[in-house]
């Protein structure tokens, strides 16, 4: 039994190998589009949440008056805070004086990203940006896989078809696909090389005829 058999009992002729093999080049070919596309929309994304937008009432910033003495700019939540203090006669404690610097912190941030009036919009981009973000790595994972599956059916299914061993599939493949898996640095001759012994091989392939004893056992 061929322990390297896999894809079970599958063969491709000439003609099915050739449809296959120019579906595989021109699904590679869309692939660099489709990934600028999503990318593209990913940046429209971000650069719309990060343009400025008209910030709501609890994230500006505006002078008060507590006990008839003008306050300095503070964020709402802080002036509120401020006039609780002061009604109630007692000195600011850590606490408080912590409830206001994280007041600080949180208006600032709703001012810079808009929130308020438009934090409804804030949350739509958002979420829109962080879609195409996880398309992205979806779509990149998805083609990659497309493409490894692809390339070994039709490597192992037409191999079987000319009567040629299982076996020679990963010492077709390995120079290709070990690089990438491994990130082995290589230079520039050496991808070149391989490059053309690929496509060489599927050219091979795909003029090889099918042998008589494997189609008869059809």
């Amino acid at each position: 039994m061929d322990f390297m058999t896999i894809f079970g009992q599958s063969r491709l002729t000439r003609i099915t190998y050739a449809a296959l093999l120019l579906l595989m080049f021109c699904f590679d070919f869309a692939k660099d589009p489709i990934e600028r596309l999503i990318m593209a929309e990913q940046d429209q994304a971000a650069r719309e949440l990060m343009a400025p937008r008209p910030a709501g009432r609890t994230g500006t910033a505006a002078g008060g008056e507590v006990s008839g003495k003008n306050m300095p700019l503070m964020f709402k939540g802080q002036e509120e805070l401020v006039k609780q203090i002061a009604a109630s006669g007692r000195k600011p404690t850590a606490e408080d004086m912590q409830n206001l610097r994280a007041m600080a912190v949180r208006g600032a941030v709703q001012m810079t990203v808009g929130a308020g009036a438009s934090d409804a919009d804030t949350a739509k981009l958002v979420a829109r940006r962080s879609f195409f973000e996880t398309l992205s790595i979806v779509a990149a994972i998805t083609m990659t896989a497309i493409t490894i599956v692809g390339l070994l059916y039709m490597v192992s299914s037409r191999l079987r078809d000319i009567g040629w061993p299982q076996y020679l599939l990963w010492m077709l493949l390995a120079p290709v696909f070990v690089p990438r898996f491994l990130a082995i640095p290589l230079p520039l001759l050496a991808i070149q090389g391989i490059i053309f012994f690929f496509y060489g091989v599927l050219l091979i392939l795909a003029l090889r005829r099918s042998c008589p004893a494997v189609v008869d056992s059809i």
